[in-house]
């Protein structure tokens, strides 16, 4: 994606309005960098302390959670809008594929390069994010499949079995293998910028969902090793709407409520803390990737493992991808099992996996941080690329003429964006902590002792976060 990024630059013939993100203007900092770090750590800390304080039940009021609709499945306007979302996405799906191998080879030009990593890919994540999860009314992949199922015989009988035997060994450990391994593919190995190869990808991808559909059951598959629908899943846990499926019914509540409530009345699966610490390392890799913290870190591995390196920096790549999920995933068990060190009364068997869901803000907060620039920027393409999508001469829409204003947002808004959101982020983690510490204990101690490591942690990542983004667009010093 960075790729992208930065040959939009001489596409546009103008240096000074995207880099980092889409920002490569230096900025000077009202403040020097210390002062944002010391003071988006306090506000962290002195949250953690209001809320052990303020907050005393395991679960919030349910009359924050207000129904809209119930009987959803039997609601005709619903089903109305379900059918045209899915004709609306499995159409997308072919014109996207079909521009992979026909539309303009140009990549810049190519409609797929740009719906697929800032329309769907990031897009697609913030709109989850803030309403919940429509990704199963939108994917094209179990629409086609209940196509097939409808004029097909039922499905293998043992499936059931196969789905129990799946979910008790393997968890969510291969869902965070291949989230990381499309991370690679987005900013190690260029598969980003050329439209053929990410037609190939969606081949590719689409026979593995279908064995694994066929292999696995539906429910097996989306729940357990379909990254797509796990990720968008648990973004949709912190939106203003949720479907409740069990009572068939349609609520509005308030942000993170359903990240509280999922975190008490659900199974918590294997591997989870693995997958949502994926989540936000490949976002933080993206922004290392290619940073001057990047560059220092490529001159030692240069130095201790010359033989290793590559001219395109795959292994380096591949190696610093690996590391970065490694360092959050092990401080963030070193966090856990300190917890329970301290407080070896409660009984908190698989900590790390219980807590892991208020991990899910600080993930929302680094697409916004990282992001959010480069998305209001880029995603306007989409509008004039839409309207001939194989390089036709078409003009479907009367868009063709359309080009971005890649002056929407500088590099200040971008920054105080940033800050915001990682702080929110990290407070918003911390509320939904300190819920999933009440269901353990209500002894003010055992909460300050329990929650007291991850807080650390919380700071650790929100200061981190600060540094990366701060790097490449700032004159912070």
């Amino acid at each position: 994606m960075r790729l992208i990024k930065r040959l939009l630059i001489l596409c546009f013939f103008v240096s000074h309005s995207s880099f980092a993100h889409s920002i490569d203007e230096r900025y000077d900092l009202p403040l020097p960098l210390h002062f944002f770090l010391i003071g988006s750590a306090f506000v962290v800390f002195v949250s953690f302390i209001g809320f052990v304080f303020s907050f005393t039940t395991s679960k919030p009021s349910p009359k924050y959670q207000l129904r809209i609709i119930k009987d959803v499945s039997q609601n005709s306007i619903f089903r109305c809008v379900k059918i045209c979302l899915q004709s609306v996405s499995l159409l997308l799906f072919f014109v996207v594929l079909g521009a992979c191998f026909w539309g303009n080879p140009n990549p810049l030009q190519n409609l797929a390069p740009n719906f697929i990593w800032m329309t769907w890919w990031l897009g697609l994540s913030l709109f989850i994010s803030l309403f919940g999860n429509i990704w199963p009314l939108l994917n094209p992949w179990r629409t086609l499949y209940q196509l097939v199922a409808t004029f097909s015989r039922p499905l293998n009988q043992s499936a059931k079995l196969t789905k129990i035997q799946f979910q008790g060994v393997h968890g969510l450990y291969l869902a965070t293998l291949f989230l990381c391994l499309w991370s690679w593919l987005e900013v190690v190995y260029p598969v980003a910028f050329v439209p053929y190869r990410i037609g190939y990808l969606i081949i590719a991808w689409s026979f593995i969902q279908f064995w694994g559909l066929l292999l696995l059951s539906p429910g097996c598959w989306f729940s357990s090793v379909d990254f797509f629908s796990i990720y968008f899943e648990w973004l949709g846990k912190f939106g203003l709407f949720s479907y409740q499926q069990d009572e068939d019914r349609l609520i509005i509540q308030p942000w993170g409520l359903g990240l509280i409530y999922s975190s008490s009345s659900q199974v918590i699966q294997n591997g989870l803390a693995s997958f949502l610490i994926a989540m936000l390392t490949t976002v933080l890799f993206d922004g290392l990737h290619g940073n001057q913290i990047w560059l220092v870190f490529e001159g030692l591995v240069a130095k201790l493992l010359p033989q290793a390196m590559d001219i395109n920096g795959y292994f380096i790549g591949s190696f610093g991808l690996l590391l970065t999920w490694l360092f959050f995933f092990l401080v963030y068990q070193l966090s856990c099992k300190i917890s329970r060190f301290i407080c070896p009364h409660v009984l908190a068997p698989n900590l790390a996996n219980e807590l892991a869901p208020s991990l899910i803000p600080i993930a929302i907060a680094y697409l916004i941080a990282h992001n959010f620039s480069s998305f209001m920027i880029q995603v306007q393409n989409i509008v004039f690329l839409i309207s001939d999508p194989f390089h036709m001469g078409w003009d479907l829409f009367h868009t063709a003429q359309f080009r971005p204003d890649i002056g929407l947002i500088d590099a200040s808004v971008t920054w105080y964006i940033a800050v915001i959101a990682i702080v929110i982020g990290h407070v918003a983690s911390i509320w939904i902590c300190h819920f999933i510490v009440l269901q353990k204990t209500t002894s003010k101690k055992d909460i300050l002792l329990l929650s007291m490591p991850m807080t650390f942690t919380m700071i650790l990542l929100t200061m981190t976060s600060l540094v990366i983004i701060a790097e490449p667009m700032t004159n912070s010093g």
